[in-house]
């Protein structure tokens, strides 16, 4: 198989049914029906993805890939169970967030348990599950920052670029940096290989939510599957709410203040007239191709599957 469109189908479509056949139990309903609801959407599986690939090219064992890919996507649905509570998000993936279908306390329980069986999974690898488990606890560490400054953020009235960026570094980076990374550490690999590996997934992770960031407000709601606008409602400190202010704090102020939920049309007025799109674009740009010069510096070519794959995250429109 060497076409990468359908390595890649393959890979989502094994990990698809892996999670799919992965046993719950029946009982207590009020613990395990939310579970089987926050896993029912597929999503575009971008990380286990990344994982595959990855073990890949140091010619890992696929059941052992398998079971990283499930730890982590398991892992990303806790945060994201976790941050739609926290951000007041009604909606994810077109279907109501986890909170809003059942409740707060359901969704918390939920997503500690989700974690906690992420961990059950690593933990009954055959190779290196120690190592596997202290990197992966490390990096859980680093989202629970990065979220606890994403909070903290939203009650400042002035944050730098370079404080939303290690922001971001951490609270989304360090996830795909374990992709990378953790494949990396079952084969053995040297710490030194591992650490940039992890930092390669930091700065694809900042481009990531600098995407998002941006689709958050230009994006087709029905394709992005959440509600656009909720970074606003919420007052968050994203990328381009930091160069706005910067640019002009009245009148984005004024646009903020004013914004109800619904049209975006002022906001990206403003956007686009000050070239504010157009910068953070640049910034994105910037950190994929500091992803694609360590992936260069680490063996990984142009024609790497991983290489290749990351110019596939890059083109995305959701």
């Amino acid at each position: 198989m060497s076409d990468l469109s359908q390595i890649i189908q393959f890979i989502r479509k094994e990990f698809n049914h892996s999670l799919k056949s992965f046993h719950l139990p029946e009982s207590p309903k009020y613990l395990y029906d939310p579970i089987r609801y926050a896993l029912k959407s597929k999503g575009k599986r971008y990380r286990p993805i990344i994982v595959h690939l990855a073990g890949r090219s140091f010619k890992s064992d696929p059941d052992e890939l398998m079971k990283i890919s499930l730890g982590i996507e398991l892992l990303h649905n806790f945060t994201l169970i976790h941050d739609d509570i926290m951000d007041f998000d009604d909606t994810r993936r077109n279907m109501p967030t986890l909170h809003k279908k059942y409740d707060i306390s359901s969704a918390i329980l939920a997503g500690d348990c989700v974690f906690t069986i992420s961990q059950l999974i690593l933990i009954s690898m055959e190779h290196h599950s120690i190592k596997l488990l202290k990197k992966y606890n490390e990096m859980v560490l680093e989202i629970c920052e990065g979220q606890a400054f994403d909070k903290e953020f939203e009650s400042q009235e002035k944050v730098e670029l370079d404080d939303y960026i290690n922001m971001v570094k951490k609270k989304t980076g360090a996830l795909l940096g374990a992709c990378l990374c953790l494949p990396a550490i079952m084969q053995n690999e040297s710490s030194e290989k591992i650490e940039k590996l992890y930092n390669v997934g930091k700065a694809l992770g900042v481009a990531f939510q600098l995407q998002d960031d941006i689709f958050e407000i230009f994006g087709d709601q029905k394709v992005i599957g959440k509600s656009l606008g909720s970074d606003i409602i919420a007052d968050k400190k994203t990328v381009i709410a930091l160069i706005a202010n910067n640019i002009n704090s009245i009148k984005w102020r004024k646009l903020v203040n004013e914004f109800d939920g619904t049209s975006l049309e002022k906001i990206r007025r403003f956007l686009i007239k000050n070239n504010i799109i157009n910068e953070v674009e640049e910034l994105t740009s910037t950190y994929f191709s500091v992803a694609y010069k360590s992936l260069l510096n680490l063996g990984f070519n142009q024609n790497s599957e991983i290489y290749r794959f990351i110019k596939i995250i890059q083109g995305r429109h959701s």
